[in-house]
């Protein structure tokens, strides 16, 4: 007998098209695609769903109904949804669940080896969810090698071949009963040893832990890093902003009055927010590891947009470059995150919308970073390394990096490069449909590409901390024979004697640093002592700034010194033109 009893759908099936058809609409948002968006939402909270690759495509168009919604009522669906994500995970089987490793979604876990900054603030803000797993650890000679290093000599000898305790039992002993775990104890030793900051965290960092991570709890996640918005923008009817070439550049020079300080409250916040979705998505930035409270600043500009600048803590700032990083949100969801390095005139950009977001205002919330930099910081020009447009880098190739800084204006800095653009410009206007094949995206990819602010304003010697670092180099080897404390003390007397410093030792000890710094480079100047007492005096106040509340003091002090660009401009042409002759 054949049995004619109608099939029962597949639930999971089921499920996967309405997770597909909420993905296909998210984006739109006729008074039809809202109707449609909510009944999805409705349906999707009463489906069970066991798939992992389905679950995490429903996590990522949630997030982006989060951040770009139609209406309250979206948006309040999506905020529900996302709430009770770790009970959807808490019913996968244990398999499903180790699929979804790594992906930073509530109720999974990831483990990755962050640095010693990073997982100092993972362990003080989400304490016993974060541990080492020992079992993926390699290079346990290196470890215990590591160890020593930490330790007073006379332990040296606990680790020994010859009736040792090992680092296993080293550690239960040195606990010595205290409620500590394992990574707390590590933690405490590489922060009480007795090494400069840099080579500690360079020493941690070399051991490569597997540092695990169990995403639970508020703010514990990507599911529920959502910070407190008041006031959200709803896109219900409303096109999405996309400014090209020809609008660029009036929309970074248009006045923002929000640019403001952020309060202590706020820019804590704000920091914890950019080192999460770092750390949730297997990411580290330098600026955010080591964020400056003191130096965050915030732009609202519109259309729910926050653009979070922070700047870094005196100590770890760069020698010759003002560093702020910045943090996109978007109605309180962080969409992407970037950083900006000033040096004089120009800034080298780097940036990087989420991948959950980019079908959205992408190109507006570039140019709105862009905005708050030219405000902030005041750059002619903004260049983009060739690892950005993806030169070495799979992700900015699949996603079509260098047509989407093409479009905002950015021209490839090499001639042949250029010639290429052209070309495939012309294939497109020709068949719309044409895409640039992966190798010539490689071949676009091989130099980076420029933006430039003040197309009238005169040409000035292309200057670049790689350079002024040769110069520093050059002149260690050639009169100190490589002894560079000795470099150090010479360059901070003569310059402190050529400007006519003498208080200078009792300064902050920031601008201590920062003196000392940059003393190098300034020394190299062979009329400094001869300047005007103007020149001296106002190059003064660019080193103390530099150790200063706000880097951007020290940016704009810079950007406003010709007098020191044309003389280090001199020294690059002079060393360049040096190097060209013995190569012949």
């Amino acid at each position: 007998m054949i049995d004619r009893t109608p099939a029962r759908p597949d639930p999971g099936r089921r499920a996967g098209g309405l997770v597909d058809a909420l993905s296909a609409v998210a984006g739109r948002f006729a008074l039809s695609d809202r109707t449609k968006k909510l009944d999805l939402l409705r349906r999707l909270a009463a489906s069970s769903i066991g798939h992992p690759r389905v679950l995490l495509r429903l996590h990522e168009t949630l997030c982006f109904l989060q951040a770009y919604p139609d209406d309250r009522s979206v948006l309040h669906a999506a905020d529900r949804a996302l709430a009770g994500f770790a009970r959807r995970i808490a019913r996968l089987q244990p398999a499903a669940v180790r699929r979804l490793r790594d992906s930073g979604i509530a109720g999974t876990t990831l483990d990755y080896p962050f640095g010693f900054p990073m997982t100092r603030w993972l362990v003080t803000r989400f304490s016993r969810s974060v541990s080492v797993r020992w079992a993926e650890v390699t290079g346990e000679d290196t470890l215990e090698e590591s160890l020593v290093l930490l330790l007073h000599r006379t332990e040296h000898d606990a680790f020994s071949d010859e009736g040792g305790l090992g680092w296993r039992r080293w550690l239960a002993f040195a606990r010595n009963g205290r409620d500590l775990t394992d990574l707390e104890l590590l933690l405490e030793l590489f922060g009480a040893a007795p090494l400069d900051e840099p080579v500690r965290d360079w020493l941690f960092e070399s051991l490569a832990l597997p540092i695990e991570w169990r995403h639970e709890g508020p703010g514990g996640s990507r599911t529920l890093a959502k910070l407190p918005w008041r006031h959200p923008f709803f896109h219900g009817g409303l096109a999405f902003r996309r400014p090209d070439e020809h609008e660029l550049i009036g929309e970074i020079d248009r006045p923002l009055p929000s640019l403001r300080q952020a309060p202590p409250v706020l820019a804590r916040r704000l920091i914890e927010a950019a080192r999460l979705a770092m750390a949730t998505r297997q990411r580290e930035l330098f600026a955010f590891s080591y964020a400056n409270p003191a130096d965050v600043l915030v732009a609202d500009p519109g259309r729910g947009l926050r653009i979070a600048l922070i700047g870094i803590v005196p100590t770890a700032r760069l020698p010759y470059e003002g560093y702020y990083a910045y943090l996109a949100l978007k109605n309180g969801v962080p969409v992407g995150y970037g950083a900006g390095w000033q040096l004089f005139d120009t800034l080298e950009l780097a940036v990087n919308v989420f991948e959950s977001f980019r079908q959205g205002e992408s190109a507006f919330i570039v140019s709105q970073v862009l905005r708050a930099y030219r405000h902030l910081l005041g750059m002619r020009t903004v260049v983009v390394d060739a690892y950005q447009i993806g030169r070495g880098n799979t992700e900015a190739l699949r996603s079509g990096a260098f047509y989407f800084y093409y479009r905002l204006g950015f021209r490839p800095d090499e001639p042949a490069v250029a010639r290429l653009a052209e070309q495939e410009q012309m294939k497109i206007a020709r068949d719309p449909a044409y895409r640039s094949p992966p190798s010539v995206l490689e071949r676009l990819a091989r130099c980076g590409m420029s933006l430039s602010l003040a197309p009238d304003a005169a040409e000035e010697p292309s200057l670049s901390a790689s350079r002024l670092a040769m110069l520093v180099t050059m002149h260690i080897a050639r009169c100190f024979r490589g002894d560079r404390r000795a470099a150090a003390r010479e360059a901070e007397v003569r310059v402190a004697r050529s400007l006519g410093v003498r208080g200078w030792t009792r300064w902050s000890a920031d601008e201590r640093w920062a003196f000392a710094q940059l003393s190098l480079p300034i020394a190299l100047i062979p009329d400094l002592d001869r300047w005007s007492a103007g020149d001296r005096r106002r190059l003064v106040e660019v080193v103390r700034a530099k150790g200063g509340a706000s880097e951007a003091e020290y940016v704009r002090r810079l950007c406003a010194h010709r007098r020191l660009r044309r003389s280090l401009g001199d020294l690059v042409r002079s060393a360049e033109e040096t190097g060209r002759k013995l190569a012949r």
